[in-house]
């Protein structure tokens, strides 16, 4: 069998066991392998292919890596908006604006029994909409 089959079906395996596994680690190592088998199949030696598939997977990791980073920052950044106060605007049928850091913002109850005339604060954020309740 061709070194650039091997390193194919390796790529292949890998990108599959990522759809079960949803951490993109495996995505990036795939990725790493396919580049190794397009360079034998270009008849590039072994050593070559080894290091596209290192270069790639080293290079790979360490951007996932600074993604990940940054992800875990934004999501930290909005749980210090979670337990905070608002000013409601306007509220109607669980659904209304908010006054959150001098801007209007839309939000919706928490939970059917949030009443609307007793301060109301930040339980979670569903993208920009402002998940409130007492």
């Amino acid at each position: 069998m061709s070194a650039y089959v091997i390193w194919w079906i390796v790529a292949f395996t890998l990108v599959g066991l990522e759809l079960t596994m949803g951490t993109f680690y495996l995505l990036v190592y795939g990725i790493a392998a396919a580049a190794a088998g397009i360079a034998a199949w270009l008849g590039l030696g072994m050593v070559a292919q080894l290091v596209i598939a290192a270069v790639i997977g080293i290079a790979g990791t360490v951007a996932l890596k600074k993604w990940r980073r940054a992800e875990a920052t934004n999501a930290d950044l909005q749980d210090l908006d979670i337990g905070q106060s608002v000013v409601v605007e306007s509220w109607q049928g669980g659904k209304g604006q908010v006054k959150y850091r001098g801007t209007l913002w839309d939000a919706e109850s928490a939970s059917s029994d949030v009443d609307a005339a007793k301060p109301l604060y930040i339980r979670a954020m569903r993208g920009s909409v402002l998940v409130v309740g007492n």
